[in-house]
């Protein structure tokens, strides 16, 4: 029999929680989080971004599962994964401290992924655990993928609709009620939709819809942005001794590309046009060709003569 879940999590399964019996709970990094892993081959690691979940892989899981495992997670306090610990011994406030619980899960489930891609945060957190070897030991690693990585500082990109109430999120408990309640009568989620310049099908809108109207994802998000700095993050990818390759969207408003090629330096930037800042929802076919790509270059892989190579 399945214990309750944390009060500081929505109940398993309460917006249809992804991928059906792939799904599962995990201590780790003083997180209970939610992980699915799928398919079968090298293992890839797959991280969505800020107010989102593992849904948002849903294309590209489709089109990879039968060449790779796939190893999915829902961020703290996002998804189907508790909220982050405000006090204790555990401190997740920024970047570094999430990376290093993500650390910890992996170890825990015995994953050392060989590629990995982030969305958005997510981008970052993959950088900054890779650049401290928390995503794999030694050379296991063999490349990143990011799309619309969030650098810089948050105040930079985001947009005052999330950016203000982060800003006062840790001191506030009622900011997660107060959020998911706006988010229920009032029009903000198409607001904010419409603020990332991707074109989305009514499917994906109305899981964020579903996903910002439940309190504790709200206080997730707004927590996870309070202690949001990524200022190093293009530094650290550039250090990398792995090929490191980065996806952005013409329209991409939150994190616009002239932003993203500050950042990225000498790294090679792919600038799709008609893209906003969601594609892994809205192209999940550059995504995948992104990741095939970079499969065939790190040897990783069906046909690529490395790892994973019949």
């Amino acid at each position: 029999m399945k214990s309750p879940p944390p009060p500081n999590r929505p109940a398993y399964g309460a917006t249809g929680a992804p991928y059906g019996e792939a799904g599962r709970l995990v201590d780790a990094g003083g997180v209970q989080w939610h992980v699915a892993r799928l398919g079968s081959g090298p293992p890839v690691l797959l991280l969505h971004g800020s107010a989102s979940s593992m849904h948002a892989w849903g294309g590209v899981v489709s089109a990879l599962r039968g060449d790779f495992e796939l190893v999915l997670v829902d961020l703290p306090g996002h998804g189907h994964s508790s909220t982050m610990p405000r006090r204790g011994s555990v401190r997740l406030d920024g970047p570094d401290d999430v990376a290093r619980a993500l650390g910890a899960l992996l170890r825990a489930e015995g994953v050392e992924p060989v590629l990995a891609a982030g969305h958005s945060a997510g981008a970052v957190l993959a950088i900054r655990a890779a650049a401290r070897g928390w995503l794999a030991p030694g050379t296991r690693l063999k490349g990143l993928l990011l799309l619309n990585p969030a650098f810089g500082d948050r105040d930079r990109y985001l947009p005052p609709i999330v950016a203000r109430p982060a800003s006062a999120v840790a001191t506030s408990g009622v900011a997660g009620l107060v959020g998911a309640s706006l988010f229920r009568h009032l029009p903000l989620a198409e607001t904010l939709l419409r603020s990332t310049g991707s074109v989305v099908s009514r499917e994906t809108r109305d899981r964020y819809r579903q996903l910002l109207s439940d309190p504790a994802r709200v206080q997730g998000v707004l927590r996870l942005m309070a202690g949001w700095d990524a200022g190093g993050a293009g530094h650290e990818a550039r250090s990398l001794d792995i090929p490191v390759r980065i996806l952005t969207g013409a329209r991409d408003r939150w994190v616009p590309p002239a932003v993203v090629r500050e950042y990225a330096g000498t790294l090679p930037v792919t600038e799709l046009a008609a893209r906003g800042h969601l594609l892994p929802e809205e192209d999940p076919g550059a995504v995948v060709h992104a990741l095939r790509a970079l499969a065939r270059e790190a040897g990783v892989g069906k046909g690529s003569g490395g790892e994973g190579a019949e």
